[in-house]
């Protein structure tokens, strides 16, 4: 038996909100990624985000839920002031919104890849704090 554990992947805005949209293509992607044995981290705020991305759609929240469920699935909530600085500092440093800045944030303390289907959208804030973030993104073969 391999002790080896891989590193958790942080699932930003735009997965989450994909997923609450309902895209199956992306959750049947992530189930895979959980039965290899990947962990994701789905950062509250982010999760809040894709919530707000996705009002009036009735199974939002339940696929949000859902992929919570996932066996190697933590949600990773803001749990303190230390945390909620960390926060504010990285949202003044990167210029990302709240939603986004919790999926840096976490990053960036935990030195873990995000998972993003928008690469665009980091590629100044990755650079913008101390040490890089990495950014992994899921590109859509059709």
């Amino acid at each position: 038996m391999s002790s080896f554990t891989p590193t958790p992947h942080i699932l930003d805005t735009s997965i989450l909100s994909d997923v609450a949209r309902g895209d199956a293509n992306l959750i049947g992607f992530l189930q895979g990624f959980d039965q290899a044995g990947q962990a994701l981290v789905i950062p509250t705020l982010a999760a809040a985000g894709a919530l707000r991305d996705s009002r009036g759609l009735p199974d939002a929240q339940a696929l949000l839920v859902g992929l919570a469920a996932f066996e190697r699935a933590t949600v990773a909530p803001l749990d303190g002031i230390h945390q909620v600085a960390k926060l504010a500092d990285v949202m003044a440093i990167t210029g990302l919104d709240i939603y986004d800045a919790h999926v840096a944030a976490i990053a960036d303390v935990a030195i873990c890849p995000i998972l993003t289907i928008d690469a665009v959208k980091w590629k100044g804030p990755a650079r913008a704090l101390e040490q890089p973030l990495h950014i992994v993104e899921i590109v859509d073969p059709d």
